[in-house]
């Protein structure tokens, strides 16, 4: 993990939303070309607007900052996989912020399975409960013990990825509790 990240988390657990904030604006200013930081900022920004407490009163100042750090890191990442899965899921979770709508965010993770088949993350898009329904249950359940897998590429990419790693993580681990507790006797 990167030693901006790092502080990032901090300011997060701490929840300290405009030093984060700022802390962040700094991080793209001083590296413009880095992915995972607009990556970081967007969920920084979504998160605060839509599940934490803020003063109200600067709403319309994130929901500026929303839309400018999307619309940049779009422009410059709009071909990159990963950008498009880990930014694609963050706006399906608040779109209007992002200047979207839903259809625009889906497909945006549908283009990161498209240019990235076997990424085992992406392919959540099949299995995953808003994916597509897949009607071979031995593989939905085969991906399910891959996601709880504490030592696999899924566990260990999300963990990397900052507080979208964990909300993804989250996600897919309630998921897949919830497949291998219906299909326990496979």
């Amino acid at each position: 993990m990167m030693d901006w990240q790092r502080i990032l988390r901090t300011l997060e657990r701490d929840k300290e939303w405009d030093t984060a904030i700022e802390f962040m604006q700094e991080v793209v200013r001083n590296d413009p070309d880095s992915m995972d930081a607009y990556i970081a900022m967007n969920y920084l920004l979504m998160n605060l607007l839509v599940e934490e407490d803020y003063d109200k009163s600067k709403h319309n100042y994130y929901e500026m900052l929303t839309k400018k750090y999307f619309d940049e890191s779009y422009q410059k990442f709009s071909n990159n996989p990963e950008y498009l899965y880990y930014t694609g899921r963050t706006a399906a979770m608040s779109e209007w912020f992002f200047g979207i709508d839903i259809e625009e965010a889906e497909a945006m993770i549908e283009r990161s399975l498209v240019l990235d088949p076997n990424n085992l993350i992406y392919q959540w898009i099949h299995y995953g409960p808003l994916g597509r329904k897949n009607p071979d249950n031995s593989s939905v359940i085969a991906y399910a013990e891959k996601v709880l897998d504490k030592d696999s590429f899924i566990q260990k990419t999300l963990q990397q990825k900052g507080a979208i790693g964990d909300c993804l993580l989250g996600m897919m681990t309630n998921w897949a509790s919830k497949v291998i507790t219906k299909y326990p006797y496979r």
